[in-house]
């Protein structure tokens, strides 16, 4: 993955450049200030450079550092990826079942079609089946209401599937949402861990969706 790639170079290039703490003690730094700053400003592309210029402040960093750190940090937003393992087959598949998908985010503009773009997500999903949430908030029982109204329907009618239980899974089941489904993944990012209840269905990857719709 795209962000766990540059995160790793940023954590050798501050080890190697910025000696002041060793490569733990970075990453712990980092991982501090960018879960403060996800509070704050949810998915901001702008919270990375807020987070550099935190550490400027403390550390002193020099101007080649707070570039070059810039730099990688923004390659999080640059650099095209592809789909996760059984993501494109799941999506055939579900489309295949005759059930219509939307997409309910809370990245910005920008990000939101730059991924639409490099994942070719046109083959499944229309341009007005896409929900644009605050990108500087969060996901919450409110946006959930608010998209499900945006696509006319009511959570009777709805499956959620997502890989945040903070953000997707219980707003949805807090708002009534009766089908959940949690794409479990072993990197995720501790901000967005909480317990979801034994109703929601847990996948490790989107392939195995259909089953469960059609079951």
């Amino acid at each position: 993955m795209v962000f766990i790639e540059v995160m790793a170079e940023v954590f050798d290039f501050l080890a190697a450049y910025a000696v002041m703490l060793p490569r733990e003690g970075w990453v712990c730094e980092v991982e501090t200030i960018n879960n403060r700053l996800f509070e704050q400003l949810g998915v901001n592309p702008n919270r990375w450079d807020y987070l550099v210029d935190e550490l400027v402040a403390k550390y002193m960093f020099s101007r080649e550092i707070e570039i070059e750190t810039k730099r990688m940090f923004g390659k999080i937003y640059t650099t095209p990826f592809v789909m996760l393992e059984g993501a494109e087959a799941g999506l055939e598949l579900i489309e295949g079942t005759g059930v219509p998908i939307g997409i309910v985010t809370h990245a910005d503009v920008e990000w939101t079609w730059r991924k639409y773009k490099w994942l070719d997500l046109a083959r499944f999903v229309n341009r007005d089946e896409v929900y644009i949430v605050d990108p500087n908030g969060h996901k919450t029982k409110e946006s959930w209401k608010e998209a499900m109204a945006y696509f006319g329907l009511v959570p009777d009618q709805c499956v959620v599937v997502g890989d945040s239980p903070r953000s997707d899974i219980n707003p949805a089941r807090e708002l009534g949402v009766k089908h959940c489904i949690l794409v479990e993944d072993k990197n995720q990012w501790s901000v967005h861990h909480q317990e979801v209840d034994e109703g929601v269905k847990r996948v490790s990857k989107l392939s195995e969706i259909p089953e469960i719709l059609l079951g």
